[in-house]
């Protein structure tokens, strides 16, 4: 009895280890969707750093796509919205609204101009005046 639970200690403890481990280096050889669903699949295991990162690389290897640009920073409006980065999440919700504003209407889905209106909408009042006022 006690073999069996120090061995399923071990495993857990190994596999918590592995699956939340920081990602060491992202392959060059990832597409946009794939680097965006890297990013989804770590912030749905939780690893938010990871999941941080796989969306940054996005923004900087394909950034110059607008379209993929807009979901990175969604993306990373909603993690900073989860770890409670209000101001980091306010400034990727408000550059999206910012490339709608400034593009031809129907340029772009409106999905995700949507969406950062509400991601706002969610930034606890307090945070949003602090932000606001800095």
């Amino acid at each position: 009895m006690k073999k069996t639970v120090l061995l399923l200690s071990v495993l857990f403890l190994s596999f918590s280890f592995f699956s939340c481990g920081t990602i060491e280096e992202i392959p060059e050889d990832l597409s946009s969707a794939q680097l965006l669903q890297q990013g989804q699949n770590e912030y749905s295991n939780g690893a938010y750093e990871n999941a941080e990162r796989y969306y940054l690389e996005t923004i900087k290897r394909y950034g110059d796509d607008t379209q993929t640009y807009i979901e990175a920073r969604y993306e990373l409006g909603h993690l900073y919205m989860k770890t409670k980065e209000y101001k980091k999440a306010y400034i990727n919700f408000s550059d999206i609204l910012n490339i709608y504003e400034l593009s031809p209407i129907g340029a772009f889905p409106p999905a995700y101009k949507k969406l950062a209106e509400l991601g706002i909408s969610k930034i606890p009042e307090t945070e949003l005046e602090k932000i606001k006022s800095e």
